[in-house]
């Protein structure tokens, strides 16, 4: 786990400190002793897994530490100065941070004016925007193992609060990666037998199977170099689930006000 976490972090760390890194993980996984997830694995694949996460936002070192390190005050025996002791006062401060943030709480039954306090109070209860993006990737790991919860009523009520509070600061905050998965991952777990219909539609488009994106790219690419413009880089992603049911609305829509 930890070479692989070494791995993705040095592909844009080269100075990463590599036995720091691996005491963390160590640290974390030796605090967090015999405890399991719902799904019955190690604990440690959250925090492993929330860092992963962030290794594809470009995080620095210290921000994954922290990650690694974000349940050890509030889950084990180990506290917040034994965190600093380890790993240092800007590790400590981010943890910190973190464990200040688990104490906003949310309710199902919150009118609309208590959601936007709450994202208030969420957003200035962080005094560094790498608390937010540690909570974000914690969020986002357990909306993919959300399924691991008994209780339909308590998965209802995260998906909800994620939908309504982690998604909006998601995209406040620009992390459109982390959003679009929240979204997804929400949308699921409100409305699974829609969201499996549109799942399979994606899957089955045309364009997935001709794989237009590719030829795309491929060919803006070959436009910009007989122009001798190299300075350019392309990208291309398929549109999440949410993002392509808003793009049929907006065209039924339009096709509507068309057609009157």
């Amino acid at each position: 786990m930890i070479e692989r976490l070494i791995s993705a972090a040095k592909a844009y760390l080269p100075d990463l400190k590599e036995k720091r890194l691996r005491d963390a993980f160590e640290f974390a996984r030796m605090a967090h002793g015999e405890q399991t997830r719902r799904d019955g694995t190690p604990y440690i694949t959250h925090p492993w897994s929330a860092a992963l996460i962030l290794t594809k936002l470009h995080v620095d070192e210290d921000t994954l530490i922290a990650c690694l390190l974000h349940d050890v005050p509030e889950d084990t025996e180990y506290t917040i100065e034994d965190v600093g002791e380890h790993f240092g006062d800007k590790v400590q401060f981010l943890v910190d941070g973190i464990t200040k943030l688990s104490k906003v709480h949310y309710r199902d039954d919150m009118e609309a004016r208590q959601v936007e306090s709450l994202k208030k109070l969420f957003i200035h209860s962080a005094q560094d925007p790498r608390i937010i993006l540690i909570k974000l990737a914690d969020r986002l790991h357990n909306m993919m193992t959300l399924d691991a919860i008994d209780k339909p009523e308590k998965r209802h009520r995260i998906a909800k609060e994620t939908i309504e509070i982690y998604v909006p600061i998601a995209n406040l905050f620009g992390v459109w990666e982390l959003k679009n998965q929240l979204e997804d991952w929400c949308f699921k777990a409100l409305h699974p037998v829609e969201y499996n219909d549109i799942k399979e539609m994606v899957n089955a488009s045309d364009y997935k199977r001709q794989n237009i994106l590719k030829k795309t790219i491929t060919a803006v690419q070959k436009i910009l170099k007989e122009k001798h413009v190299d300075f350019v880089e392309i990208g291309g992603r398929e549109k999440n689930i949410i993002a392509f049911i808003e793009k049929c609305c907006v065209q039924e829509r339009v096709f509507e006000t068309f057609m009157t």
